[in-house]
């Protein structure tokens, strides 16, 4: 299991989308001629609002119930100055690993996530210190509960008519890949996930438009697949 959002957590996805044979058929030609990578931004991690006491129990499991009731109220925002060098050293290794990329890659409370991507290769991910650490064709960014959603199975593409995501980039390309950002999100769905933070009940309306893009989106990822198999065929010929 890996915590979101962590470089741990990155790892895998990118792992997943490397091995996607359903990314394969659907990305042929993605970021040939174009720039394909991808940057996720995810924003307002609660981080003043979430105390160490709220985390996940193996994160602090192996601390004595004693140190752990001590430090159970410090927010997450102030766990960084909280623990000094010397004193993180001696925490279990989940929890370090948690202050230690709190400290390096939460900007002003948002995650940079790198994604790069050519045709369904994924050529490499990192968690970024600045937006402008590296040049992406595309920019996918949504408050932290919308992307807990899309992991827990929520459409990306019911995400993106909502407005809860967006997306900025060629309208060109994506109109060619309408199934590329739906994937994305599909294949984050498939990492063994324990959230870090709580994260906001899907309303109403969005449960329906949710439910209302699921077979559409699967009919539009057919289609493209089976475009694609045509172009390959023919290019054989």
């Amino acid at each position: 299991m890996r915590y979101f959002p962590t470089e741990q957590w990155l790892e895998e996805y990118g792992r997943l989308l490397e091995e996607s044979g359903t990314l394969d058929g659907v990305a042929t030609g993605w970021g040939v001629g174009f720039d394909g990578d991808v940057l996720f931004v995810i924003e307002d991690l609660p981080l003043a609002e979430t105390t160490l006491g709220d985390l996940p129990e193996p994160v602090l499991a192996d601390l004595p119930e004693g140190i752990q009731a001590s430090i159970e109220d410090v927010t997450l925002a102030e766990a960084p100055t909280y623990f000094d060098e010397g004193v993180r050293e001696s925490l279990p290794g989940p929890a370090a690993m948690l202050l230690d990329q709190l400290e390096a890659s939460v900007v002003d409370g948002d995650v940079y996530a790198y994604i790069g991507l050519v045709e369904g290769h994924c050529t490499g991910v990192e968690l970024l210190e600045s937006p402008d650490e590296r040049e992406v064709g595309f920019v996918i960014r949504g408050d932290y509960t919308v992307w807990r959603q899309i992991i827990d199975g929520r459409p990306a593409a019911s995400a993106l008519l909502s407005n809860d995501l967006t997306i900025e980039g060629s309208w060109f390309r994506l109109g060619q890949y309408a199934a590329v950002p739906q994937l994305l999100g599909d294949i984050a769905a498939e990492v063994e996930t324990v959230h870090l933070f709580q994260g906001a009940e899907t309303s109403t309306s969005d449960a329906l438009l949710d439910e209302a893009v699921r077979t559409p989106v699967a009919v539009q990822r057919l289609a493209q697949r089976q475009a694609t198999l045509v172009s390959r065929t023919f290019g054989f010929l």
